[in-house]
């Protein structure tokens, strides 16, 4: 599976969303700003445990990069202080909304729950590994690139200020290689589970099939079937 043949899905799949009305409103300082948090915290707070699961699936050339970034999401590796979770909660008491945090964890649960209990759209677990690997890299390609951007529309239109913003900032630091790691770790894993490359690829669009950005962090408006 050719890198530069992932890379312009998830190019096209940022573009899509920085494209959004949802984010033009974000930047503009009409977003539902209280939403958009929330939307990020369920989205990333259980990313240890989805990051932990694809580690135990690591074929040898990726196992490194993965647990690098398990241990980073967890705050024991020394570009990240604190555990990833930590920062989320920390910007949903920044932005007052600290009374949500047991209902948007207990969202996050169920969201990882819904995964481990819904059949299968797979036929094994090597393509389930490889479409959570899709979704992980292809979030890392957007972080890298936009996070900065939405750090500064909450600290522009929501008056957040840099600490509530770490989260966001330190995405922008580290996921610039992460993601680099990441569409390398693609290719190593379909290669060591010997996917041919129309396999790999059909598995990629097919996460990609909706625009996952979007989804996970406009959750309301998806829902009403804004069109995209």
């Amino acid at each position: 599976m050719e890198t530069k043949t992932v890379r312009a899905l998830f190019e096209r799949q940022v573009e899509a969303f920085t494209g959004s009305p949802e984010f033009a409103a974000l930047e503009a300082g009409c977003g539902d700003y209280d939403a958009f948090i929330e939307n990020v915290a369920r989205a990333h707070l259980k990313s240890p445990q989805l990051v932990a699961f694809l580690y135990a699936l690591a074929p040898p050339a990726a196992a490194r990069d993965l647990l690098g970034n398990l241990l980073e999401e967890l705050g024991l590796e020394a570009e990240s202080e604190r555990p990833h979770p930590a920062l989320l909660e920390d910007l949903l008491r920044a932005a007052g909304l600290g009374h949500r945090l047991v209902e948007v964890e207990a969202r996050a649960a169920d969201d990882v729950r819904r995964i481990v209990t819904e059949p299968l759209l797979y036929s094994a677990l090597r393509e389930v590994g490889l479409a959570a690997l899709t979704e992980i890299v292809a979030f890392e390609f957007m972080l890298s690139r936009v996070s900065g951007r939405m750090a500064r529309a909450l600290a522009t239109h929501r008056g957040l200020a840099a600490p509530a913003l770490e989260w966001f900032t330190h995405h922008s630091e580290v996921d610039v290689r992460h993601a680099e790691q990441g569409l390398a770790d693609l290719g190593a894993y379909a290669a060591y589970y010997e996917f041919t490359d129309d396999e790999a690829l059909t598995i990629v669009e097919m996460t990609l099939r909706e625009n996952v950005f979007t989804r996970r962090y406009f959750r309301d408006a998806t829902a009403a079937g804004t069109p995209r």
